[in-house]
């Protein structure tokens, strides 16, 4: 579905400017820079603000980032740039355990967030998103089956093309079966997907041309499907495509009232 929709916006193209935000604000204070290394890729979080960030925490099982931060004033003023590809999607904001609700812009690389609060002394700082490592969430997105197991969680990975199938209550061997479409994941030019079920390449065999099928064994944990394209990639060209379909709305109308 995704190239006749390429297809419908090369007929009615038009350019849309797509740049990363600028920073909320330009004021000047002590400035920060961390560096986070996690899953083998380096990224660096930094800022600045009129307080002392002494430590920053990073849990990527809750994708989230913490900051140690020391006032010595009572209104504080900070400003943080974060990596799109490290955690992003929606952002919930604490300030020592109170969500708080700062000024907030997503670019198309990073995020900017601007914090204001009262208060001298320590605070504890959470910024948390919905993704990790631009991993998505798409459960309810695919059409699949699963025998003598649990699936926990679908995510797609676009930075890897990948598909990661994660299951519980595999307590004996066990087969997934997923319907493959041009909508979910597209294989290789050999027509091939390459499968890996905790770590080691697998086999898998296909039914009517469309329905993957990738046995397991007992205790399996993780199965990740490998292709040219995920879903998420979709979710890129969507505000594309929603605003080429209001240009054409428009044109129909104005053609419409030739013929009234």
């Amino acid at each position: 579905m995704i190239k006749y929709f390429l297809i419908f916006l090369i007929i009615f193209s038009f350019t849309i400017s797509n740049v990363d935000a600028i920073p909320l604000s330009d004021k000047t204070g002590l400035k920060f820079s961390f560096a986070i290394q996690t899953d083998n890729r380096n990224f660096t979080i930094e800022g600045t603000g009129n307080l002392q960030i002494s430590n920053l925490i990073f849990d990527k099982e809750e994708k989230a980032i913490l900051l140690q931060a020391t006032s010595s004033i009572e209104n504080n003023l900070l400003e943080i740039i974060i990596p799109k590809s490290l955690i992003g999607g929606d952002f919930s904001f604490y300030l020592d355990d109170n969500e708080i609700f700062p000024e907030y812009q997503q670019g198309k690389n990073l995020s900017f967030v601007i914090i204001e609060f009262g208060g001298i002394g320590n605070h504890e700082i959470k910024l948390q998103g919905t993704t990790y490592l631009d991993i998505f969430n798409v459960e309810n997105q695919l059409n699949f089956d699963v025998s003598n197991g649990i699936i926990d969680s679908v995510e797609a990975n676009p930075s890897t093309n990948s598909l990661i199938f994660s299951l519980l209550n595999t307590t004996s061997t066990g087969q997934l079966s997923l319907n493959i479409s041009d909508d979910v994941i597209i294989p290789f030019e050999n027509n091939e997907f390459v499968v890996i079920v905790d770590g080691s390449t697998s086999d898998y065999s296909f039914e009517n041309n469309e329905i993957l099928k990738i046995p397991f064994n007992p205790n399996t944990n993780k199965i990740v499907i490998y292709g040219t394209y995920v879903i998420p990639e979709f979710y890129e060209i969507a505000p594309l495509i929603l605003a080429t379909s209001f240009i054409v709305l428009i044109i129909l109308k104005k053609h419409s009232k030739l013929f009234i």
